[in-house]
C-alpha cells in the first residue's frame, strides 16, 4: 500500500459517516491526518512535473505579463465587454432612455446610499461603469492562495464592490481561486450587460428605423462579447483538466498549511510568504465553532443538553482534500516519467542536454542530430553544458587529458561542424566560446542551461516523440 492509498484508508477510518461539524477530538485527529498522511503524499507530488505543470498553468497563461494566447483571449473578452457597454450606453443616450440600463437592485442600493450619505458614491449603472473599464485586471495573482472577493478596481467604488459581493456566489476556501474569481468577476460584468441589453431592446423596439439601427449595432457587439465569453468558459471550465488543476491546488494549499517550512522554489515563493499563506489557510481548516453536547435518554433517543465553543476543523475542507486525493490518484500511481521531465525542462531552459538518451534542445526544440554516431562531439557538448551550469570554463585537460589546447580546438571545430547541419544546431554552435589558454565555455547564464540524466528511465523515452517540434533533419 502506497502513501496515497494509506491516506485514503485512514480518512475512511476517521470519518465513516459524513459530518458537517467535527468535535474537538475528531478535529485533532483530522489535523493529524493532514500533517502525517496528506503532506507526505503532496511531498511526493511536488517532485512530479505533471503536478507542477498543473499548478503553474494558470499563472503561466492568465496573468498580465504571461504573453500567452490564453491571456490574449481574456484581454479580448474584456475589450469586447467594454465595447458592448459603450454601444448600449451610446444607444440609450441617443434615445434618452438611460434609465433602461439601471441596475435591478437600484432601490436596495438607494436605501444603502442614504444610510452612507456622508460618503461620495458613483451611483451610475454598472453598464455605464463597464464602458469606462473600471478594472485593472480580471485575473489576479492575489487570488492564488485565497479568494480576495474584489473586483480589482482602478479606483475605489464602494457601491460597485457591494453589488459584486452581494451577487458573488464563489464560496470555495480551497482550490483554483484564480480561475474561479476570474469567472466570478466576468460573470458579474456579463450579467449586467445581459440585463441591460434585454431592457434596452424593450425600450427601443418600437421607436422606428433609427432605433432599430442602434439596436443592431448593440446586438453585434453583444453577440461578439457573448461568443468570446462562452469560448473562454469552454476552455477553462470544461473537460477533465480543470478538475485535476483544482485538485492539485487543493492539495498544495493543504500542504502549505500543514508542512513546516515548505520549500517550493519551482513555484517562485519564498519561505516567508509561504509561512503567511500557511497561517491563513490553517485558519480556514480550523476555526472557532460550536460543539453540541447530547445525552442518551434511552435506547432510541438522545437529548440536547448544552453547547460550548471550541476550535474545530471544518469537515467541508476535509471532504475537498479527500476528493482531490481521488482526482489525482492516477497521477500519483503513474509516478514520474522521463518524458514528463524532458517536457518540463525543455520549455524551462534555453539549452537542455539530456544524457540518456542523448538529446539536445535549444529554445524548447530538439536539435535533430544523431549523437550516438559522434562520441567525441557528444562528450564535448555534454561537458560544456555541465560546466555552464556553474558558469565555469572547460579546460583542455578535462576533455583530452592534455594540458595544451590543440586537441580541444579540433574537437570544438568538429562539434560546431556537426551542429551546423541544422539551423537550431547553428544557434548552439554560436554560443560556444573559445577563451584564452585553450579553455572553452558556453555563452549562457547558469539559469539558462540544464543537464538532465535519465539513465533509469532511458528505455521509456522515444527520441522521435520530440522530433516534430524541430521540423529539421540531421
Amino acid at each position: 500500500m502506497n502513501r496515497h492509498e494509506l491516506a485514503q484508508l485512514r480518512l475512511k477510518q476517521l470519518m465513516p459517516l459524513p459530518a458537517s461539524v467535527a468535535g474537538e477530538t475528531l478535529s485533532d485527529l483530522l489535523e493529524e491526518w493532514l500533517r502525517d498522511d496528506v503532506v507526505p503524499v503532496v511531498e511526493d507530488l511536488t517532485n512530479n512535473p505533471v503536478f507542477r505543470q498543473s499548478v503553474l498553468l494558470v499563472p503561466g497563461q492568465l496573468f498580465r505579463n504571461s504573453g500567452s494566447a490564453q491571456r490574449a483571449k481574456v484581454s479580448s473578452l474584456a475589450d469586447a465587454m467594454v465595447t458592448c457597454a459603450q454601444t448600449l450606453v451610446d444607444a440609450a443616450h441617443e434615445f434618452n432612455v438611460l434609465d433602461a440600463l439601471s441596475d435591478q437592485d437600484r432601490d436596495q442600493d438607494k436605501a444603502w446610499l442614504a444610510v452612507e450619505g456622508n460618503q461620495s458614491f458613483d451611483a451610475r449603472s454598472v453598464v455605464e461603469k463597464i464602458a469606462e473599464r473600471p478594472w485593472f485586471d480580471v485575473a489576479s495573482p492575489e487570488d492564488s492562495w485565497a479568494p480576495t472577493a474584489h473586483l480589482n478596481l482602478k479606483h475605489s467604488d464602494p457601491l460597485l464592490t457591494r453589488q459584486f459581493r452581494r451577487l458573488n456566489l464563489y464560496s470555495k476556501l480551497l482550490g483554483d481561486h484564480v480561475v474561479g474569481m476570474m469567472f466570478a468577476r466576468l460573470d458579474f460584468w456579463k450579467q449586467r450587460l445581459d440585463a441591460g441589453w434585454t431592457r434596452l431592446q424593450v425600450r427601443l423596439g418600437g421607436l422606428g428605423s433609427q432605433a432599430f439601427a442602434a439596436l443592431n449595432g448593440a446586438f453585434e457587439a453583444f453577440i461578439d462579447m457573448d461568443a468570446k465569453y462562452k469560448a473562454l468558459l469552454q476552455e477553462w471550465l470544461s473537460g477533465s483538466e480543470p478538475r485535476t488543476r483544482n485538485a492539485c491546488m487543493v492539495l498544495l494549499q493543504a500542504y502549505v498549511a500543514y508542512r513546516p517550512s515548505p520549500e517550493l522554489t519551482w513555484l517562485g515563493s519564498d519561505r516567508q510568504s509561504l509561512a503567511v499563506h500557511g497561517a491563513v489557510l490553517r485558519n480556514f481548516f480550523r476555526h472557532r465553532g460550536t460543539v453540541h453536547k447530547f445525552q442518551q435518554v434511552n435506547t432510541h433517543s438522545v437529548q440536547h443538553v448544552g453547547t460550548h465553543s471550541a476550535q474545530l476543523v471544518d469537515t467541508r475542507l476535509i471532504q475537498q482534500v479527500a476528493a482531490a486525493l481521488e482526482d489525482i490518484a492516477e497521477m500519483y500511481r503513474r509516478g514520474v516519467h522521463a518524458d514528463d521531465l524532458i517536457e518540463e525542462a525543455r520549455h524551462q531552459y534555453q539549452l537542455l542536454v539530456v544524457v540518456r538518451p542523448r538529446m539536445v534542445f535549444w529554445g524548447g526544440e530538439l536539435v535533430a542530430i544523431k549523437w550516438e554516431n559522434s562520441d567525441k562531439a557528444w562528450n564535448l557538448m555534454l561537458n560544456l553544458a555541465v560546466k555552464a551550469e556553474g558558469r565555469l570554463p572547460l579546460h583542455a585537460y578535462e576533455v583530452t587529458g592534455a594540458k595544451i589546447g590543440r586537441g580541444l580546438s579540433v574537437r570544438k571545430s568538429n562539434l560546431i561542424k556537426l551542429l551546423s547541419r541544422t539551423t537550431l544546431g547553428e544557434n548552439v554552435g554560436a554560443i560556444i566560446d573559445k577563451a584564452r589558454g585553450g579553455d572553452c565555455r558556453l555563452d549562457l547564464e547558469s539559469h539558462e542551461v540544464k543537464v538532465l540524466d535519465l539513465e533509469a528511465d532511458a528505455w521509456t523515452v522515444n527520441v522521435e516523440e520530440f522530433q516534430p517540434v524541430s521540423h529539421e533533419s540531421s
